[in-house]
């Protein structure tokens, strides 16, 4: 078992893996309709219903690519935590609706992109 523990870590720490920029998201604001979910933080309506019951906070990292206009697209879950609790998920249908993007990164990069669930923080919602 040590041995596959410690096989899986080198495979982690690759230079292909590493190799890959990370951005923290940013969030879009809340929209009007979405003001009661402004007390979830920035994620809003996404939040996991399942962290909401157990106030829960966690992340989520996206492997993404950068459109030409530095929209994201054909993102995909690679790591949340704490796991069961559908961040990953969450992440991705934000970004598949264009609530969350990038800043500096270059158009046609594939990237990974955090995206922090913190229940409570504070939320912007549109005028």
């Amino acid at each position: 078992m040590m041995l596959v523990t410690l096989l899986a870590l080198a495979l982690a720490q690759t230079p292909e893996a590493s190799a890959q920029p990370v951005y923290d998201a940013v969030f879009r604001p809340l929209k009007k309709s979405e003001r009661s979910y402004a007390r979830l933080g920035p994620v809003g309506p996404f939040y996991p219903q399942v962290a909401v019951d157990a106030r829960r906070s966690g992340e989520a990292t996206l492997n993404c690519r950068v459109t030409a206009e530095g929209e994201l697209e054909k993102c995909k879950p690679v790591a949340e935590n704490p796991k069961d609790f559908y961040f990953g998920v969450a992440a991705r249908v934000m970004a598949d609706r264009k609530r969350i993007s990038v800043v500096g990164a270059p158009a046609g990069e594939t990237i990974l992109v955090r995206v922090p669930f913190v229940l409570g923080a504070s939320a912007t919602v549109e005028q």
